[in-house]
């Protein structure tokens, strides 16, 4: 029991170094760099964030993934060309395989939901 109430003020505290906004933007500055399969699993992780059926331990889990893609000066600096999102694919892939047992095909469709209109929209932009 006071596990748990420690997770959820964990997962309330999340804003100090995630949310929504610096995801997205994130996404959409590297997300083609990272190549399409990465941005896939890194959009069902934040679906899975959102998801009331995900447990919160796993909510952790990609809390921390998620947190540590959108901070800009990790292990591998995402700056560099080429190398700068090696860290954040393994980073992501890892926590995608940690959490898998409970991610959902409505999640999965969330994802490609979004990435399909986050690749319209930056192909419209170049």
């Amino acid at each position: 029991m006071k596990e748990d109430m420690n997770m959820d003020n964990m997962i309330r505290g999340k804003d100090k170094h995630y949310s929504d906004g610096k995801f997205l933007s994130k996404l959409q500055k590297y997300g083609v760099g990272l190549g399409f399969k990465t941005m896939h699993a890194a959009t069902t992780l934040y679906y899975g964030l959102k998801s009331p059926d995900m447990p919160k331990q796993n909510k952790l889990v990609v809390l921390g993934a998620l947190g540590y893609f959108i901070f800009p000066l990790d292990i591998v600096a995402d700056l560099l060309p080429v190398v700068g999102l090696t860290d954040d694919v393994f980073v992501i892939t890892a926590a995608l395989a940690k959490v898998y047992g409970s991610i959902t095909d409505d999640m999965k469709d969330d994802a490609h939901r979004l990435l399909k209109k986050h690749l319209v929209i930056t192909i419209h932009m170049k």
